[in-house]
């Protein structure tokens, strides 16, 4: 009886002489290699530095200001020539200070009822009379920077007469003007506007006197404040003396 041995010694020669040896196997030259193209490669240019045109202003953000023309541009209200194109009338109601606008009552245009200081020397007058200086309209504020100027409107508001101001004043704050253009910026914008020097209020008291606030104008994540605010006093008779026949006083 055969044993386990020459079993497992039997199978596994009869398994070898199955396989085929590397004698069977045909010989067959191996393909040669293909040698592909290599790809041209063009080295990118060096990029130039930047020349500047002569008078024009290198500006980074000049994309940017094409999405904000508003800011930049001259409103509406600047070509306006027959009138001042925001006059109001303040109200006192129990305390309270309120300007309405002038088209809402019978005279529009009250500016044109006062005398400026030229209309005096077409149509003299031989009694004393309230008159303005002139009234600005609107101001270009220049930018500390690489952006273009911002222009602000003033708006007039005239009071009424009391004791203390006879002839009442008028009263031109550019305050609503300043917070409705720089709200707009973009915050990386304002730092080019950053200690501006900007008018607040200006006061003409019709009799000769103004009185004039201005600041630096600062911005912080609070918001828009004014730094270093003076106000410059002016008496119209200092340099033009011959407005005292139309004054109280000499």
């Amino acid at each position: 009886m055969p044993t386990q041995d020459s079993f497992v010694h039997q199978h596994l020669g009869h398994n070898l002489r199955k396989h085929i040896t590397l004698e069977d196997i045909p010989a067959a030259p191996l393909p040669s290699p293909v040698v592909e193209a290599l790809v041209a490669t063009v080295p990118s240019p060096t990029p130039e530095s930047y020349q500047p045109t002569p008078g024009v202003p290198f500006l980074p953000e000049v994309p940017l200001v094409d999405l904000f023309p508003n800011l930049f541009a001259a409103p509406a209200c600047t070509y306006a020539v027959d009138r001042h194109p925001h006059q109001y009338q303040v109200v006192y109601d129990r305390g309270e200070k309120f300007w309405v606008p002038s088209e809402e009552f019978v005279e529009r245009n009250f500016l044109h009822l006062l005398p400026c200081i030229p209309d005096l020397e077409t149509h003299p007058v031989s009694f004393v009379t309230p008159f303005h200086a002139n009234i600005y309209h609107n101001v270009w504020i220049k930018s500390n920077g690489l952006l273009p100027s911002v222009n602000l409107c003033t708006k007039v508001g005239r009071h009424p007469h009391s004791a203390s101001f006879p002839f009442g004043y008028l009263e031109s704050s550019f305050i609503d003007s300043i917070k409705l253009i720089f709200r707009q910026f973009p915050p990386d914008w304002l730092e080019h506007f950053e200690n501006a020097l900007v008018p607040l209020v200006a006061y003409d008291f019709l009799d000769r006197h103004i009185a004039t606030l201005c600041g630096h104008i600062h911005f912080t994540t609070d918001g828009i404040f004014v730094t270093e605010r003076n106000t410059c006093m002016e008496d119209i008779l200092r340099t033009q003396p011959r407005l005292a026949t139309f004054v109280c006083t000499p």
